[in-house]
Order: C-alpha cells, then sequence, then structure tokens
C-alpha cells in the first residue's frame, strides 16, 4: 500500500483578545459611528474575553452625539448559563459608570451613558474614542455572538469561539481551530489539537482511542512511543497534542478535569470530546478540480493591469505578436478537498499548445517566458497563481492546459485572430421598397488566413445602383453574439456571430427593380479593398398581388414527407417584404385527404424571403390529393387585387405496391423493345422479310 506523508497541522487557541473595530451605522445622528471589538476570536472556557466600545466622530465641528446602542449575547451554546447579570455585554446598573468614561478621549466632552448603554455628549474634535469594555466569560465549550444594536437598528456581531477541546483538520496546512464536529485526517499522518484549562480547573488528562493513534508530542515534549494520555497543566493555557494517525478509521480524543485542583482524581465524564475521521486519503492539501477555480482576463489596458474579471471573458484575441503586453491573463485558485486554498508551497504549472506564450507566477507577469512554465509556490494565503498569454502573431487555437503535479486543474481555450483575409454574405430578408431601412438584410462574415472568425474588424459596403437602394455604409464585426429579433423588415434583428456583422439596407419606393447588388470590402474605396465579396438583396413591396399555393414534387409514396409553399408576390411579380404576413390568408387551408397535420398554415403567413413552408405527410392511400384555401383581406398585407382569390394545388399519391409493378412492366417493355430490335437486325442480315 502506497504511504503518503504529509504536513502536520497546529490549531491556535486565542484567549487573549485585542479588539479592532467594527463599524455600525449611527443612531440617530451622521456626525458619529458606534464600534465594537473584533469579528471573531478564541478563548479558554473560564477564562475572559474583553472588548471596547467606542464611537468614530466624522465631524470636526463641536455637535451633540448620539451613539446609542444595546449590547447582547444573541447566541450561545447549549447547557451555557452566562447571562447579563454575567457581565456578558449587557450595561448593567454596576457597569455603566465605567462604561461611560473607561478610555475616553478629549474628543468627547462631557459623555454620558443611558441605561441601554446609549452614549451622548459633544464632540470637539474628530477621531475615534473609546467608552467602555464589555466582558464575556466563556462557561461552556462552544460559540458565543455578542450583538451591537444601534438605534437605528443596525447592527455589528462579535464571535467568540470558548474551546475546552480544538482541533485543526489533519492533513494539510492549518486552518481555524474546529469546536464543533468531527477533525479529518489522512492516514500515516498526524493531527495537532489544542487541550484548554481554566483557572477553576488548572489541569486536565487528554486521551486518545481508535484507528491504533497515540499522542506523540505534549506541549512539544516527545512522548514514549506508545503513550495515550498526557496530563494539561496551568490554568487558562492551550497546550498543542501531537496525534498521530497511521491507519484509516476513528480516533477520539477526551479530556476530563480534575475533580479538584491538585487532587490528581479526573473527572469520569469527559468535559469534551473530540472525534477524528482518519480517511484513506487525505482532503486536507489534496488538491480538488471541482472546488478549484480559473478565470479568463482579457481586458488587459495596459501591461500587468489588475486581473478584475469575476467570469470568463471572450477568447478571441488579435495575434499581434507581443512579449510585454500579455492577451489575457488567467487567474487560478487552488483549493482542497474541503475547500481549503492549498498550501503555499504548492506547485503549479501550465503548457500551451498551438500558438502564444506564457509566463506565470504569483503575480501578473511583465514578460513572456515560454511554452511550458512552472512555479514552485502560490499567492500567500490565497492558493493564486496568475498565467499570462502573450500573442506570438500566429492566428490559431491555443489551448493552455493547467496542472498541480500530477492533477490538471484547469484547460482554457483561446483563439487568435490575424487580418481578416475572406468574406462571405448571406442574404437575410427582401428589403422593403418603402423608403425605410431594412434593418440586418445581410450578414457579411470575417475570417483570417487560417479561417478564424475576427471580431472587431471594419468592412464597408456599396450598393451597385443606388436609385434601386443604398445600403450601410461600414460596421465592426461582433466581439459577442447578438440575438435574433423583430417581426417586420424595419425592425429585423438576426442571430449575428462572432466576427459577423449585419448591414441595413434602404430600398427607394419608388423603384420597380426586383434587387440590388452589393459588394463589400475591407477598404473604404471597393478600389483600394484587397479582400471582397457580393451579395443580391431582393426589393420588394409590402402587399403580397399573388399569392399561390405549390408542392415540391407531383407524386409521392403513401407517407412520403410533403413540402408545401406558399408563394407571395407584389404588382410587378416581386417577393414580397420580410413581415408578418397577417391575413394573407382567409383560413387555413383545407386538404382532399388528411396529411398528417392539424392544420394548413394559418391566416398569418411570416415571410423572410417571399415564401413560407410547411412539411405535411402524403396519405397512406393512393390517389389524388387536392390542397385548397382563399386569400386573406388584410390591407396591409395584401393588395386590393389579391384578396378572396381561390389558391390550389394537387399531387398524386402512388401505391408502394403498384409503383413497383409499375417500374417491373417497363422495365419488360425495354427488353422486349430491345429484343425486336435485335430479331429484326439478325432478319435483315438473313434476308428474312
Amino acid at each position: 500500500m502506497k504511504t503518503i506523508s504529509l504536513k502536520k497541522v497546529s490549531a491556535v487557541a486565542v484567549a487573549s483578545l485585542g479588539f479592532g473595530l467594527l463599524s455600525v451605522v449611527p443612531a440617530s445622528a451622521a456626525n458619529s459611528t458606534p464600534t465594537v471589538g473584533t469579528a471573531s476570536q478564541y478563548a479558554a472556557v473560564g477564562a475572559s474575553a474583553t472588548s471596547t466600545v467606542g464611537v468614530t466622530i466624522v465631524t470636526t465641528s463641536s455637535t451633540t452625539i448620539d451613539s446609542g446602542s444595546t449590547v447582547t449575547i444573541t447566541s450561545k451554546p447549549t447547557g451555557s448559563t452566562v447571562t447579563l447579570a454575567d457581565r456578558d455585554g449587557g450595561f448593567s446598573t454596576a457597569t455603566t459608570a465605567a462604561f461611560a468614561t473607561t478610555g475616553a478621549t478629549s474628543g468627547v466632552a462631557a459623555a454620558v451613558a443611558t441605561s441601554d448603554g446609549a452614549v451622548t455628549g459633544t464632540a470637539t474634535s474628530a477621531g475615534a474614542s473609546v467608552l467602555g469594555t464589555i466582558t464575556l466569560i466563556p462557561d461552556v465549550a462552544g460559540t458565543y455572538v455578542i450583538t451591537v444594536l444601534s438605534h437605528s437598528s443596525t447592527t455589528a456581531t462579535a464571535t467568540i469561539y470558548a474551546a475546552g477541546l480544538a482541533y485543526a483538520l489533519g492533513d494539510g496546512t492549518a486552518v481555524t481551530p474546529a469546536t464543533t464536529g468531527n477533525g479529518i485526517a489522512g492516514p500515516a499522518n498526524t493531527v495537532t489539537v489544542n487541550a484548554t484549562t481554566n483557572a477553576s480547573n488548572t489541569r486536565a488528562l487528554v486521551t486518545v482511542s481508535g484507528a491504533g493513534a497515540t499522542i506523540i508530542s505534549n506541549a512539544g515534549t516527545a512522548l514514549v512511543a506508545g503513550a495515550t494520555s498526557t496530563i494539561v497543566a496551568s490554568g487558562g493555557t492551550s497546550v498543542a497534542i501531537i496525534i498521530n494517525t497511521p491507519t484509516a478509521g476513528t480516533v477520539t480524543v477526551s479530556q476530563f478535569y480534575e475533580s479538584g485542583n491538585g487532587t490528581g482524581i479526573y473527572a469520569a465524564t469527559a468535559s469534551k470530546t473530540a472525534t477524528i475521521t482518519v480517511g484513506a486519503a487525505a482532503l486536507n492539501g489534496t488538491i480538488s478540480v471541482a472546488n478549484s477555480t480559473s478565470i479568463r482576463d482579457t481586458t488587459i489596458a495596459s501591461d500587468n493591469a489588475a486581473h478584475g474579471a469575476s467570469s470568463d471573458e471572450s477568447n478571441a484575441l488579435v495575434a499581434t505578436a507581443s512579449t510585454t503586453l500579455e492577451a489575457a491573463v488567467i487567474k487560478v485558485v487552488l483549493k482542497d478537498t474541503l475547500t481549503n486554498v492549498m498550501p503555499d508551497a504548492t506547485s503549479i504549472s501550465a503548457t500551451i499548445t498551438g500558438p502564444g506564450l506564457l509566463a506565470i507566477g504569483t503575480t501578473q507577469q511583465t514578460a513572456a517566458v515560454g511554452r511550458a512554465v512552472s512555479s514552485s509556490t502560490l499567492a500567500s494565503g490565497t492558493g493564486t497563481a496568475f498565467i499570462s498569454v502573450y500573442p506570438d502573431g500566429t492566428p490559431g487555437v491555443a489551448t493552455i492546459t493547467i496542472s498541480s503535479k500530477t492533477t490538471v486543474v484547469a484547460t482554457e481555450t483561446i483563439t487568435f485572430y490575424g487580418d481578416a483575409a475572406k468574406y462571405t454574405a448571406t442574404v437575410n430578408i427582401v428589403a422593403g421598397a418603402t423608403g425605410t431601412a431594412s434593418t440586418d438584410a445581410v450578414t457579411v462574415c470575417a475570417v483570417d488566413s487560417a479561417s478564424i472568425v475576427v471580431p472587431s474588424s471594419t468592412i464597408y459596403a456599396f450598393s451597385g445602383d443606388t436609385t434601386v437602394a443604398t445600403v450601410e455604409t461600414s460596421g465592426s464585426t461582433r466581439t459577442a453574439v447578438d440575438t435574433a429579433g423583430g417581426t417586420v423588415y424595419s425592425d429585423n434583428v438576426m442571430a449575428t456571430g462572432i466576427g459577423c456583422y449585419s448591414f441595413d439596407v434602404t430600398a427607394l419606393s419608388q423603384t420597380t427593380k426586383t434587387s440590388v447588388a452589393l459588394t463589400f470590402g475591407n477598404a473604404s474605396t471597393i478600389a483600394a479593398s484587397t479582400v471582397t465579396t457580393t451579395a443580391t438583396v431582393l426589393v420588394g413591396s409590402v402587399a403580397a398581388t399573388t399569392i399561390t399555393v405549390g408542392a415540391d414534387k407531383t407524386s409521392y409514396t403513401p407517407g412520403q414527407a410533403v413540402v408545401l409553399t406558399l408563394s407571395f408576390k407584389d404588382s410587378v411579380g416581386r417577393p414580397v417584404a420580410y413581415g408578418a404576413g397577417t391575413g394573407t390568408l382567409a383560413a387555413a387551408l383545407t386538404s382532399s385527404s388528411a396529411l398528417g397535420t392539424s392544420a394548413l398554415f394559418g391566416t398569418a403567413n411570416i415571410s423572410k424571403l417571399g415564401t413560407t413552408t410547411q412539411t405535411v405527410y402524403a396519405p397512406l392511400s393512393a390517389g389524388l390529393v387536392t390542397v385548397a384555401g382563399t386569400t386573406g383581406a388584410d390591407s396591409t398585407y395584401t393588395a386590393t387585387a389579391g384578396r378572396g382569390l381561390a389558391i390550389t394545388t394537387s399531387f398524386t399519391v402512388v401505391d408502394a405496391n403498384q409503383a413497383s409493378i409499375l417500374t417491373q412492366i417497363d422495365a419488360l417493355n425495354a427488353k422486349i423493345v430491345a429484343l425486336n430490335a435485335l430479331i429484326a437486325k439478325i432478319m435483315k442480315k438473313l434476308g428474312v422479310k
């Protein structure tokens, strides 16, 4: 079995309190802000945990302040009997006076404490003032939460973790000591447990059992091999006890206080128990791909610009070579199976296939290094590394593989593009001959010499006949996908991909021409353009004068797909402009036989290129099928001459067996004809008449 040796962990239980400041919104005046001590700390059961309460004056003029607040204990562990009378943060009569005066500075003159802990007075200068001290003496191991409530109902909290036994997760770098729940370790490892006594119980016995565990060190002093218990002395201190975890299983750590100080007799019931689960594999300090992250930032304004992306940005980047200005920065945060950041001394590497160069470090780099880079350390305490990506002048797709030791943590793909080398144009709609712009009538896409789409590239457009239609003069290819929208030619939005741009075309209202030829180039004139393409955009009226229906074939086998097409043309025979087609039919078309669909078209028929199609299915029985209906009467989409007219089409369904026999008969007839011809030829040679 493979043995993994991992770092031992030491959890630190903090009994002394040096509170910083948490801000609470001022109670009733904007010129002062009440403050309370640090957000969290560790203390021993029975030892005092103290915190300052103060006020920050934010005005420089003399003014009356009201920093009123109520301090209470809002959460405590089961079994705790700490109350307001025990100085747990409430301002009782016995402590009010001290609170009003302790630590007051010249910034607050004539400070007076009210019964609920409010402090009023006159501010003579701006600055912070400590007004008093609150004290909590934990009586049970666990978590205590002190809440400061201002008169404006704004709160701040300070959390105290009181530990009888505290332990760190056991198979990696030290983490915040836990006071409840299970510790976790890997095999062939050590776990550090902090045992804490108090003033009432100056000595405690600590024992371990299960999974072959023994205590190997007490407060830095090595114990004899096989030791299973140790004595913790000195009330109120925290003693680090190192326990080995040789095999997978469950280790129980128990702490027993003396029945009386100096008696040497220990209680039969443990005051605190911690359970350490020793897994078959290490969790803490074992890298987790699922918990680790990589974020691609491609908005780089200048070399070594701050990484500000919170999610992956565009992976399309210009291929222009640079070894000093990165095109992208990938921020990698490595975490373990327990979501802790990996230790600082964790290796990380990156390789790139395809074009590009890399650099790596605990901060963003300023120069390319090569195609394979590595670092033996992460940014202090954050598990973070930065991988800078530089273009080398070659277009193509680059794949960056990021690994820690043998584990692939993430893969990022970046596409480097060059100058546009080819355009393709797609006509989307029939432009309305109304003098109003038909939006996104034609889409042009640009690719480079490697057939990679080119975003942020200017394409110019030219009309072949401005008496028919004009076209949007230029546009920049998209850096992100546009979604489709609009229902008529004047508000049409095409789904435009990266590297493409959709041009508006405005057809003149008086034109009777059927189309306009457009040219697209990479310069402001056709003559100067080295990359060009063309497209022919159809032009037509909005209202249909002629509406017809037809099928894609004249005969079908039973059940075969049939494509029916409605065609709409204007008064001069041109396909009509893109529109909703409201009222183009009086009702759904009817069929002489069922065609496998509930309705044939409907009264509204959207057409982008002058037609609307529907797929139906031929009947299972042979025979003639007729589809018929009547044109509608809508004044926008149907011209007067085209309203209320009958339309029809028909096709034949041929039985499959019948078709097979007919085919065989045709083949036999062909053979008979060939045979007759051969006989006639022989008779001629023989002179037989």
